[in-house]
């Protein structure tokens, strides 16, 4: 269903409609767990759709850019920003993790129907972070606090939150997190793993530059490590060994060799990929991006990394003149498309697309 603005609401589907600052209100959401459930509030404040643009547009400028960077408890937020904005902005600035605790206090003490919008703003007004941290059952020192500042808006959310709380409790993960620049999803994760990764150079690496090109550190950590685990080694032996990205996938493809797996990075394309105003082809040069293709595309494509690594295949991604997943072969030593085929590999791409592959072949190749 189209977002469509009325004077009085913006409806985003059936079950969902908001009225406009500075009356906001989920009209026809449920509450469940003390938080509205509002899964299309976030498209409302941040699509370019008109009518979303034109109910958003009451929302103070700053309110507004500040809204957009939260992941989740829109509804909450712009009830806080609403009923106490000089309240939520002061805060938001400083401290966006704690501004979606404030916001959503009640959520963390019990499971009951949460407080009038009048009993939220005495709360605001009068607690103090620490008293509401100790209102909620969470540490209330002020390095707890100062930890909270560091999690970015966009990492700003109730599991990042909880973990942190859980983490703090332990000394040797506090100590990590505390000489972090900045606090994200993945530097709880890696603690929350078992056994718990502490490597201070990996979480300044999750924390600094969490994906790189078509991976994530999550995606590479868990698969290094229940690989290594088992095969009855050592989960994590590379403390402080690993501070960017090159040597993380490094330390990947040394190992999936030792076990004589197909390593990671796979080895360079033999054609060059190329972007061109009707023709743009990328080379598929990792498993990861293999994966993702196959579960883009809804094809096998990731079942070749056999042919690939050893040079007798390898795969493309086609964007431009039409979506596809091509795969070349290699014949009298030169390469020829093998593959070329759309989504569910349901047909082969126009033969007007077969014309431009076999081009880029022979002019890449000549």
């Amino acid at each position: 269903m189209e977002p469509n603005f009325t004077e009085n609401c913006l409806s985003t589907c059936e079950f969902e409609s908001y009225s406009p600052w500075p009356h906001f209100k989920p009209i026809k959401s449920i509450n469940l767990g003390g938080l509205w459930r509002t899964s299309h509030l976030r498209d409302a404040l941040t699509l370019d759709d008109l009518s979303c643009a034109a109910w958003r547009a009451p929302i103070p400028r700053e309110i507004l850019l500040s809204l957009q960077k939260f992941t989740e408890c829109h509804a909450e937020l712009i009830e806080m920003a609403q009923a106490a904005p000089e309240i939520y902005l002061k805060m938001v600035k400083w401290n966006p993790a704690l501004t979606l605790l404030f916001a959503t206090y009640w959520v963390f003490r019990t499971n009951g129907d949460p407080p009038s919008i009048p009993d939220r703003v005495i709360a605001w007004e009068n607690f103090d972070p620490d008293d509401l941290l100790n209102f909620v059952r969470f540490p209330d020192s002020k390095s707890f606090i100062r930890a909270l500042s560091r999690v970015p808006i966009q990492d700003s959310n109730h599991y990042l939150i909880n973990a942190l709380r859980d983490h703090w409790q332990v000394t040797k993960k506090r100590r990590v997190l505390q000489h972090l620049e900045a606090i994200k999803v993945e530097n709880a994760w890696l603690l929350s793993c078992y056994p718990a990764i502490y490597d201070p150079g990996l979480h300044r690496l999750a924390s600094n530059e969490p994906s790189f090109e078509e991976y994530t550190i999550l995606g590479i950590v868990n698969d290094l490590s229940n690989r290594r685990e088992l095969n009855g080694w050592d989960v994590w032996p590379y403390r402080n060994q690993i501070h960017s990205w090159p040597q993380l996938l490094g330390a990947f493809n040394k190992f999936l060799r030792k076990i004589n797996h197909v390593p990671e990075t796979l080895p360079r394309p033999p054609v060059n990929g190329i972007e061109e105003e009707n023709f743009h082809i990328l080379p598929l040069e990792s498993r990861t991006a293999l994966k993702r293709e196959a579960t883009e595309m809804s094809n096998c494509i990731e079942l070749f990394d056999t042919d690939i690594q050893s040079f007798k295949r390898y795969a493309y991604k086609l964007l431009k003149p039409e979506r596809a997943t091509i795969l070349i072969i290699k014949r009298s030593g030169r390469w020829s498309v093998a593959e070329a085929m759309i989504e569910r590999n349901e047909r082969e791409v126009l033969p007007q697309t077969f014309i431009a592959l076999r081009r880029w072949l022979k002019e890449c190749q000549n």
